[in-house]
């Protein structure tokens, strides 16, 4: 996987995938719902672990940002990886009263 930005944070890396640890949550729904099933003989109760891991599959299928966690991670050559990258766009401009007759009241 190539490098990406972070438009966030500002971080140049790899991505890392959004969630591992849904296969740990997907087999304990799996057992439950399934050990129901064999005891109980619902056979269509099996639509929801099955609806679960289409729904993780899909929600998950998504990278982040290992530093900040963020799903915003865009290609550097983009116009908002270009943007996040430009150091001049990203400084914050500080007002400063120069005016001295202010000061001498």
């Amino acid at each position: 996987m190539k490098d990406r930005v972070c438009t966030s944070c500002k971080f140049v890396g790899k991505p890392v995938k959004q969630c591992y640890e849904s296969f740990l949550v997907d087999a304990f729904i799996w057992g439950i719902v399934g050990s129901g099933v064999l005891v109980t003989g619902l056979w269509p109760a099996l639509a929801i672990p099955v609806a679960w891991t289409l729904y993780h599959l899909a929600k998950f299928k998504t990278t982040k940002c290992p530093q900040c966690g963020e799903l915003e991670m865009v290609s550097m050559n983009s116009q908002k990886g270009r943007k996040a990258l430009d150091k001049d766009a990203n400084q914050v401009k500080v007002w400063v009263n120069t005016d001295t007759t202010a000061a001498a009241k």
